[in-house]
């Protein structure tokens, strides 16, 4: 059995940790984009950085890895200039899996590097898995077939209808909250040790998923300057008398919008797009993320304010304070799905999910759709779901998901903890089925 480990900066410290617990029958092989995160350990394939002789010899006519092309964040965020790195590494990770052949990949699908290895295990016919947090219920996780997020395998775990009262209790009251939203580890001396680690790799030639750290200081002052034009016309009341349809905004960069949800990564235009399908007495309400990024520009402010059906919330308004005056949510891929799902909120989503499994989660193959949906809210022919369809939303979530914690030491400490270790390798064994 031949497995391998995508290097993902700190992460890999975490999968490390696995691979140092799996039986020794089992090959482990790591494949490393940044040349500062190799770990201690043997068969390493260290992805040499592209000279510029390796860049211009690079074909592009490949064009087959325009979607990750387009869903690269350096390239959509960081004014990345050139694409023939893609095209680069695309062809030495496809040698590198043709000399290992393994029988599973595991990775994220986040980086452009994850992005390219992933391609090539498409066409190759290898098993690309991303272990990454199902949110719920909480302290699980899945594996993600390739870039999409449809589970593969799971525990089939079956948690009696108690246990399964008390997780929708408290979701729909917001007293459970997802891991990731656990900042466990926020120390100021962990986070400059990490900006020196990740400035010196940039410097020492890792520019492809690292940023120009003067771009991104650019980048990070005009962030600031839109959020406080955002909070300048913002309110932290809804509208009465109104319907009520809310658009949480998604952070980005981030994958489960960048490449789960690219069709719809372009939230200004989504926005736009659905601001333009409602009608008289509807209106628009924007939720910005309580940790906005990037996703946030002068487009979308520009629009809002001149529109008579948008209300751009002020981020010190809390979820919690407003959904429950919600008619309708539309997210592409948001964890509020699963919040609405198990409070009986009508819910659309634009990508397709595991979620749509529920009655009261619609899928919208399209935005023009949504006046429908509207109408069927209003008249009250909205599917709606029964405690016995939340209890098979729950099961079907926890079926499909394993327990332990995916993350990084950085980020959550927690991860790397014996116990939580202990969770992780069995899981990996039952999905490779190992005995």
């Amino acid at each position: 059995m031949k497995i391998v480990f995508i290097e993902n900066r700190y992460k890999t410290k975490l999968y490390e940790a696995i691979a140092r617990r799996l039986p020794s029958s089992i090959e482990v092989y790591w494949l490393v984009q940044n040349h500062s995160f190799v770990p201690k350990t043997k068969n390493i394939y260290c992805i040499p950085y592209p000279s510029k002789n390796d860049l211009s010899r690079t074909s592009l006519a490949d064009c087959s890895l325009n979607l990750i092309i387009q869903s690269d964040r350096q390239q959509n965020f960081f004014k990345k200039k050139g694409k023939g790195y893609f095209h680069y590494y695309y062809n030495q990770i496809k040698e590198y899996l043709e000399d290992i052949m393994p029988d599973f990949i595991f990775g994220e699908s986040t980086a452009f590097h994850e992005l390219l290895t992933i391609e090539v295990a498409k066409r190759s016919n290898l098993i690309y898995l991303n272990p990454s947090t199902c949110r719920y219920p909480k302290g699980r996780f899945s594996f993600y077939k390739n870039d999409s997020l449809e589970p593969y395998k799971g525990s089939n775990e079956v948690f009696d209808n108690e246990e399964l009262s008390n997780i929708i209790s408290g979701i729909s009251s917001r007293n459970t909250i997802p891991d990731y939203m656990n900042n466990t580890t926020a120390a100021l001396k962990i986070n400059l040790k990490n900006k020196i680690i990740l400035t010196s790799a940039y410097f020492k030639g890792e520019s492809y998923n690292t940023p120009n750290p003067f771009v991104k200081k650019l980048i990070e002052r005009r962030k600031r300057k839109l959020i406080r034009s955002w909070d300048n016309i913002a309110c932290d009341r809804l509208p009465e008398n109104s319907f009520l349809v809310l658009y949480p905004m998604q952070m980005q960069p981030e994958a489960n919008i960048d490449v789960w949800g690219r069709a719809y990564r372009n939230q200004t235009d989504t926005i736009i797009q659905i601001a333009k399908q409602l009608g008289k007495g509807q209106t628009l309400i924007i939720k910005p993320n309580p940790k906005s990024k990037y996703e946030i520009n002068e487009e979308l402010i520009d629009f809002a304010s001149k529109s008579d059906n948008i209300v751009l919330m002020d981020h010190s308004v809390e979820m919690k304070e407003i959904i429950q005056h919600i008619d309708l949510v539309v997210t592409v891929t948001g964890t509020i799905a699963i919040e609405c799902i198990l409070s009986n909120k009508p819910v659309v989503t634009l990508v397709e999910t595991l979620f749509n499994k529920s009655k009261n989660c619609v899928f919208l193959d399209r935005i023009k759709e949504l006046p429908n949906i509207i109408m069927n809210v209003t008249q009250g022919t909205f599917p709606v779901n029964k405690n016995i369809d939340m209890h098979a939303f729950v099961s079907l979530m926890t079926k499909s998901s394993y327990p332990g914690i995916i993350s990084d030491p950085l980020s959550d400490r927690r991860c790397v903890d014996s116990n939580n270790i202990t969770d992780l390798v069995n899981a990996w064994l039952h999905v490779i089925e190992y005995s």
